[in-house]
């Protein structure tokens, strides 16, 4: 059977949906009832930690040379939420890092790299694919919805943001063995930021981190604004050392 190119971006777009919802396991609708709220947190991560606990983590995702996962993120607008598309994510020490943007809008197909040479290049999705750019490390494009920068979402740059956070004053509070979720395939470390309350209120959390127990690598990130969940990002199996050069990171 032959396909016209719509039939065939259609397909692919419904394929590649299907395959993520099969590897996460729920959809934007499941998040609805099964994000944990700040009570249920509190009870899981009761363990307060320092800087120590972050370098550790840190430690553990330096061991890979090089790693490629899948990334899904879900946001939340107008109180619901919703699949704001994903990425194949790669990296290489030190700090190369490229994104093919998967999504159901303009997006599809972009490519963001961060060179060897420390410059940031784009690659336009769709019907701009080939339009390339260089693009300033402090441009909107790349600050995600979390509020992290694209370029800076490897697992050792996402620790040390939060070894910032903790320096100008959050807490993290950690579970003290691995907890279920309904959300997750298998239980999970939680590790929670929090700012510590300035009225006397409990703490409110700025970013829940579920972290796989054996490689204490990230397997879900939900980010927090006003003290309300507002994005949630799922890692994918994570394949490692695989030996990726330099030039995989150019464009």
């Amino acid at each position: 059977m032959i396909f016209s190119r719509k039939q065939s971006i259609v397909l692919f777009l419904s394929t590649w949906a299907a395959a993520c919802q099969a590897a996460l396991a729920l959809t934007a609708s499941d998040l609805e009832s099964k994000v944990p709220d700040n009570t249920a947190l509190n009870q899981m991560a009761k363990s307060i930690v320092g800087s120590g606990y972050i370098d550790s983590l840190k430690s553990a995702a330096s061991n890979f040379r090089d790693y490629h996962c899948f990334c899904e993120m879900f946001t939340k607008k107008d109180n619901k939420w919703k699949d704001y598309g994903g990425a194949e994510l790669y990296y290489k020490q030190m700090n190369m890092l490229r994104a093919e943007i998967k999504s159901s809008d303009y997006r599809n197909g972009a490519i963001v790299v961060k060179q060897l040479d420390g410059k940031i290049r784009g690659q336009g999705g769709g019907g701009l694919s080939l339009i390339k750019m260089t693009i300033q490390p402090n441009s909107r494009t790349l600050r995600l919805p979390t509020g992290f920068s694209l370029v800076e979402s490897d697992f050792v740059s996402l620790y040390d943001a939060l070894k910032g956070q903790i320096a100008n004053g959050a807490e993290i509070a950690v579970s003290s063995a691995p907890v279920s979720a309904p959300f997750l395939t298998e239980p999970a470390l939680v590790m929670v930021l929090r700012n510590k309350s300035t009225n006397g209120g409990d703490p409110q959390p700025v970013h829940v981190v579920y972290l796989n127990p054996k490689t204490k690598l990230p397997v879900a990130w939900n980010s927090y604004a006003n003290g309300q969940s507002h994005s949630f990002v799922f890692f994918g199996p994570l394949d490692g050392n695989k030996g990726l050069t330099a030039d995989f990171f150019k464009l």
